[in-house]
């Protein structure tokens, strides 16, 4: 499985996004994406930068060419139902309506909405944690959300993190199969275990930032996302780059 995130494309393929164009980091790393050929891509929101249809079906038609199934939850940047009129028709899953569920193999994964309108930071309520509750016992199972549930030590974009993410965490004590939480939003690298759960962050394919500043500091230009290998035995991750 690979995880896409924080693409922040534009109505103008042109435009510039944080010194760098947010287009040619999705066609740079295509090739890395086709090479590790996934069965599964997960995009987990902040797909757009101006919530364009134009991005969006320029996102659909990206994903599209890996011949494999699509989940996608939205970001802060994105407005859900104009991205579910774009994605829908070509079949993408989208993962974020509550009680839904995506799998592959034994493994099956929620994928949780946590933006809200006009606003940075995520939050959880209840409806939006139902996804959990269709999680099977005994089978291993992952979480996708697009905010960071842990702080990731910058200031930058921790203050507009999961807010009450204690939520969250109080209903994953319960569930001994989720292994992972994985997440955008965050623009850097970054992976910590937390209350035995692994908290993964996926950078983004069009700027990262260096870790642990206090304002966005541009870090790595190369395009990234996050792969996944899964089976019955837990999973192993890392980066793919362009």
């Amino acid at each position: 499985m690979v995880q896409v995130s924080d693409c922040h494309l534009s109505r103008d393929p042109a435009a510039d996004y944080r010194g760098q164009n947010a287009d040619d980091g999705l066609a740079r790393l295509a090739r890395s994406i086709g090479c590790f050929d996934p069965d599964l891509l997960m995009l987990s929101g902040d797909l757009s930068e101006d919530a364009s249809v134009e991005s969006y079906c320029r996102m659909r038609d990206w994903a599209g060419q890996f011949g494999c199934p699509v989940a996608w939850i939205p970001g802060n940047h994105d407005e859900p139902e104009l991205v579910g009129s774009v994605f829908e028709p070509a079949g993408f899953m989208a993962g974020f309506a509550a009680g839904r569920r995506v799998e592959l193999g034994r493994w099956q994964f929620a994928l949780l909405d946590s933006s809200w309108p006009d606003d940075p930071a995520g939050e959880l309520d209840e409806e939006r944690l139902a996804p959990l509750d269709g999680l099977e016992s005994g089978r291993p199972a992952g979480v996708f959300v697009h905010h960071q549930p842990v702080p990731v030590g910058a200031h930058w974009i921790d203050k507009v993190g999961m807010r009450e993410a204690k939520r969250l965490w109080q209903r994953l004590s319960r569930l001994e199969q989720v292994q992972f939480i994985a997440f955008g939003h965050v623009h850097q690298r970054f992976r910590q275990r937390h209350h035995g759960i692994e908290c993964l962050a996926c950078p983004s394919t069009a700027a990262n930032s260096q870790p642990e500043t206090e304002r966005f500091t541009a870090g790595e230009t190369t395009p990234l996302a996050r792969w996944y290998v899964l089976d019955d035995a837990g999973f192993r991750s890392g980066y793919l780059a362009a």
